[in-house]
């Protein structure tokens, strides 16, 4: 059997003092430091996840606010193109506009050159009838009368429409 004597009491009880002043001294002590640091770890590492979460939203601020810069740039180039075709169309109907009253100015230029045109002519050719007439009939009529008569020969070549002069 078992033989318990003195010595064996005496570290047994040694042992349990041992026991007490270990966990007393130096379980506890190093148990409350390790709680203290795992508490600071789980402090820091939330610390990190707040950190984390924060850089997230402000990374998602500055995205949503390059989208938006982005689509104001696209607003200002297309409006800016839009004033510019605008501006391109306005020109343009500027020089169309000029030309056609370049164009009608001209037109009545030639219109009223042929009319003097024609009116030269008239004068020109009732001149030289009154010339040639007045050769033929120097004694027969006077100059009224062969002044009329002209007018009426001037008059129906007007009515036939002497060629382009009209």
């Amino acid at each position: 059997m078992v033989n318990i004597n003195t010595t064996m009491l005496w570290q047994l009880f040694n042992f349990f003092v041992l026991l007490f002043l270990l966990r007393k001294f130096l379980y506890s002590p190093v148990k409350e430091i390790l709680d203290k640091r795992a508490a600071q770890i789980n402090g820091d590492l939330d610390d990190a996840e707040a950190r984390r979460k924060e850089a997230e939203e402000i990374k998602a601020e500055y995205e949503q606010k390059l989208k938006n810069a982005h689509t104001e740039a696209q607003e200002i180039v297309d409006k800016a193109e839009t004033r510019a075709n605008k501006k391109a169309k306005n020109i343009i109907n500027e020089a169309e506009e000029k030309a056609e009253n370049l164009k009608a100015k001209k037109l009545e230029e030639i219109e009223q050159a042929k009319k003097e045109a024609a009116a030269e002519l008239r004068d020109s050719i009732a001149n030289y009838t009154v010339l040639a007439a007045n050769k033929l009939i120097r004694e027969q009529l006077d100059e009224n009368k062969h002044q009329q008569m002209i007018m009426d020969f001037i008059d129906d070549l007007d009515k036939e429409e002497l060629g382009e002069l009209r």
